[in-house]
């Protein structure tokens, strides 16, 4: 049996940071590397994979991950939190998307596992709060969940992504961007009336990109884990009662916006025209593929009251949504989750 240096020496009643054959480093309250943002800055610049264990706990940090392959693990059982208090005012032209993220990814083939990735920055109208902003190819999360408010999930431009049995809490456009995002068996939850789960831009009818729902689950909450002691009762649901109708599966960012929902379950919180206009002044709906098929739930589609802008597709077209067409790739994707 092999045992790491690393086992050897926490045998051994030493307490450290030590970097293994396998590529691996650990963060602990003990170790050397006592934040996430301190693993990373350590870790050599090149191509080679290294996974950092983070030991349970809650980290006040902001992350940026600009390396290539990189994996993010809880290092034994228990919950690993990774909050920031950050915002972004969307009604001025000062700030940035990474200035507010708990998590921005730059870097090709990134992993994260089993960990909550918070913005705790209070609900406020017309303040972002990203938990994750996402400027990279081939990243995927896996059992990862992520709290916010408005804008809580940025799917940059040109990027690729995966999401595998994870939770995406916010209240206005909570996932947003212009890239190619996938959710399996993923759940999202919306915190206040009058919500958007999407808001997609594609900038042209040809461009890539787009955000696919495969055996989703869409439902409402009160604001919950992290968000709890941050929420705006003017603002977030406060009551059950408020949940049916209240929120919209997606709102078109751009006139050629990609939202696709299948074999999902749709909560009775989900309005039954489904989809909405961007504004009044701006619709964009001409060019959107706003499609469902084969969902379940109280919100599933309705055919007397689905937005005219909303597709119900077909079996075959429904089956062109799979992860290999719309990833192409998928040896980056981790299938033993």
């Amino acid at each position: 049996m092999h045992l790491s240096l690393n086992f050897l020496l926490l045998a051994s009643g030493f307490l450290g940071s030590v970097v293994s054959a396998a590529n691996s480093i650990n963060v602990c309250s003990s170790c050397t590397y006592k934040t996430v943002s301190a693993a990373l800055a350590s870790l050599p610049n090149n191509s080679a994979t290294w996974t950092i264990y983070v030991a349970p706990g809650t980290y006040n940090e902001q992350i940026k991950i600009r390396r290539s392959n990189v994996i993010l693990k809880p290092s034994t059982s228990g919950t690993v939190q990774i909050q920031h208090n950050g915002m972004r005012d969307t009604q001025s032209s000062s700030g940035t998307n990474e200035q507010s993220a708990t998590l921005s990814v730059y870097g090709s083939n990134v992993k994260v596992y089993n960990m909550i990735i918070a913005n705790i920055y209070p609900q406020t109208r017309n303040i972002a709060n990203l938990a994750l902003n996402l400027q990279a190819t081939q990243a995927s999360f896996y059992n990862v969940k992520f709290y916010g408010f408005q804008d809580t999930v940025l799917i940059a431009l040109g990027t690729t992504s995966y999401f595998k049995n994870c939770y995406i809490e916010g209240s206005v456009d909570y996932i947003w961007g212009y890239g190619t995002a996938y959710f399996d068996h993923t759940t999202v939850a919306t915190n206040q009336r009058g919500g958007f789960i999407t808001a997609h831009n594609r900038q042209t009818a040809n461009a890539v990109g787009g955000f696919y729902f495969n055996s989703c689950t869409a439902i409402a909450t009160l604001p919950s884990g992290p968000l709890k002691a941050t929420a705006n009762s003017a603002l977030s649901f406060t009551s059950t009662s408020q949940f049916p109708q209240s929120t919209y599966l997606g709102r078109p960012w751009s006139q050629y916006a990609r939202v696709i929902f299948i074999y999902s379950e749709l909560g009775a919180h989900i309005n039954p025209v489904g989809w909405t206009q961007w504004s009044s002044s701006s619709p964009n709906t001409d060019g959107v593929l706003f499609g469902e098929y084969s969902n379940t739930g109280d919100g599933k589609w309705n055919d007397s009251s689905r937005a005219s802008f909303a597709t119900l597709l077909t079996a075959s077209q429904a089956a062109y949504y799979s992860i290999g067409n719309v990833l192409g790739s998928t040896s980056w994707i981790d299938t033993s989750v």
